[in-house]
């Protein structure tokens, strides 16, 4: 694990400082298959800390699109309780998917609101932006860090040019950038008719073993976006197609970085960006 900026620079350490909290107490180490080990910081503490330094401030979340399996849930960030609606100083969206897990499955829209929370704070100031790495405690992360390096496109840009390209696929999984919900009905699911899921066609099996180029060639969009990430840590039992959607930055390490011995995972990264460059170009 790198160096933290937190120990290296006086301004990252005072950013958000607070008499009697320290947040490098409180994270805890988390490693996913193919990556080092990282510092997260669950968001019952983001949530705590931003509380002990703006106790006037407030959280809102909102849901953007819930069906019967899925939930879209946007949150906003608040420096004082009488802000209005458009007064937010970061905000952010999740979307999480009901799954067979006994524990978590059934509790998608709380994950997806949690999720949200947690990176709408880290943006506002009060996650690990002070760690050179890196979404009860959290039963699955809600954000990782990424190296400038590796981040050939801005999270909005990437999430804009994948919301256009599953529109245009038929595939919307949100609201466009640009739409803005209405705040106030925090946490209230809108009138969304149940969506019967659209039968997938049949495809050839791939198999995990053979080269990534290979299978970068004979692999479709739509299983790419359905390629299942494996192991417990941030990304663990999420879907590519996920992982575009919640942190598209991350698309380009699983493309050039992975050294985990599932091929499917980086191939299925390549595939998406070749799908989303032009979109965003």
């Amino acid at each position: 694990m790198k160096e933290l900026l937190y120990k290296k620079s006086e301004a990252v350490a005072a950013l958000n400082r607070i008499d009697g909290f320290n947040p490098m107490e409180l994270m805890r180490k988390i490693c996913d298959e193919g990556q080092e080990e990282q510092l997260y910081l669950d968001v019952k503490y983001r949530k705590l800390w931003f509380r002990l330094v703006h106790p006037l401030g407030k959280i809102i979340s909102h849901v953007v699109n819930l069906t019967d399996y899925m939930a879209v849930v946007e949150a906003r960030i608040y420096l004082d309780k009488a802000d209005t609606a458009d007064s937010y100083i970061a905000n952010s969206f999740s979307q999480k998917f009901r799954s067979d897990d006994p524990k978590f499955g059934d509790k998608f829209l709380e994950m997806a609101e949690t999720a949200a929370i947690g990176r709408a704070l880290a943006d506002a100031g009060f996650g690990v932006q002070f760690a050179d790495v890196g979404e009860e405690n959290d039963p699955a992360q809600v954000d990782a860090g990424i190296s400038l390096a590796q981040q050939n496109f801005t999270q909005q840009t990437m999430m804009n040019g994948f919301y256009q390209q599953a529109q245009a696929t038929g595939n919307t999984v949100g609201q466009p950038a640009g739409v803005q919900p209405n705040v106030n009905q925090a946490m209230q699911p809108q009138n969304f008719q149940p969506q019967t899921p659209q039968p997938i066609p049949v495809t050839p099996a791939l198999d995990a073993a053979m080269p990534v180029e290979e299978l970068v060639k004979c692999m479709s969009y739509e299983q790419a976006t359905q390629t299942l990430i494996g192991g417990n840590g941030k990304f663990g039992k999420m879907t590519m197609g996920q992982v575009a959607i919640e942190s598209p930055g991350s698309l380009n390490w699983f493309a050039n970085e992975y050294t985990g011995n599932n091929h499917l995972v980086p191939a299925a990264a390549r595939v998406i960006l070749q799908r989303a460059m032009p979109t965003v170009a």
